[in-house]
């Protein structure tokens, strides 16, 4: 048994070596970038049109956004919310500010997609029909992937899950997987006492916690390209490795102290590799939290 296990610590890093080679081929752009999904209740009757509407100086060159094939009334609505140092982030653009990609229109699913580098942390939902137009008084600070619900009739935004909730669910959709990952190699290094498995356990749970409180919802959103999910987490999983091993080392109590910091070596560079399956395939019912 402690051959076969020395043997596969020797084997993870040429594995996540091999990995790492058949990462595709990335684009000069690919960093991880944050999205706001709104949906609106109690809307009123015919097109609507919405924007977000941010603080800064417009663009002497607004954006060419929104104009084709939209209806040129409601864009004049729309437009008429701007004013007193605020200016439409997708169809004017902020002087101040990158752009910002989505469409006044709703998607095929009704609901309206906001993203990219320009996306205003802070702002105020803004949407018009040919007959009237609004905006929210008071602004609403987004996090890193929010999904929120705009009322019409109320004219507030409410986030689409609870925040205790929605961290409850993105730190399951890593906690799980790590559990698994790390605990099969935690059998493979020999370690069978009930005290480890506990304290392994309980560090793995703070960790992870740990984790999500520092990427807050960029973790999902990195679940799209492995690019994107390495350069979101690998330096706090430098964080991780070494603080488990210093947990491990010194908490468990069977095995050398050389094991224990191998073991912590090897179950976080197979987690580290490993978890990005599971965190893609959960990337979609994360970001829509």
């Amino acid at each position: 048994m402690k051959k076969k296990s020395e043997s596969l610590a020797r084997m993870l890093p040429a594995l996540m070596l091999c990995l790492f080679c058949l990462i595709p081929s990335a684009y000069a752009d690919i960093g991880p970038k944050p999205e706001v999904t709104i949906t609106v209740v109690n809307a009123p009757e015919g097109e609507l049109y919405l924007d977000l509407l941010t603080e800064g100086p417009a663009r002497e060159d607004p954006y060419p956004n929104s104009n084709g094939e939209c209806d040129p009334a409601i864009l004049d609505n729309l437009r008429s919310l701007e004013g007193d140092g605020w200016v439409l982030a997708y169809t004017t653009g902020a002087a101040n500010r990158n752009p910002v990609f989505g469409d006044v229109r709703p998607g095929e699913n009704g609901s309206w997609r906001f993203s990219y580098t320009g996306l205003p942390e802070t702002f105020r939902v803004a949407a018009a029909t040919a007959d009237e137009a609004q905006a929210m008084e008071v602004p609403y600070t987004r996090d890193f992937v929010s999904n929120i619900v705009y009322d019409w009739q109320a004219n507030t935004v409410r986030d689409a899950t609870p925040a205790p909730l929605r961290f409850l669910a993105r730190l399951a959709a890593t906690l799980i997987p790590t559990l698994i990952i790390e605990g099969a190699i935690l059998w493979l290094f020999g370690f069978r006492e009930k005290r480890s498995w506990l304290v392994f356990l309980a560090v793995n749970t703070v960790t992870q916690a740990g984790l999500h409180l520092v990427t807050g919802a960029a973790l999902a959103q990195a679940g799209w390209h492995f690019l994107n999910y390495f350069l979101t987490i690998v330096l706090q999983e430098l964080v991780i490795w070494g603080a488990e091993a210093a947990a491990y080392a010194f908490l468990f109590r069977e095995r050398s102290r050389a094991r224990r910091v191998g073991y912590a070596f090897a179950a976080n560079i197979a987690s580290f590799v490993l978890g990005y399956f599971p965190l893609h395939l959960l990337r979609g019912f994360l970001v829509r939290l």
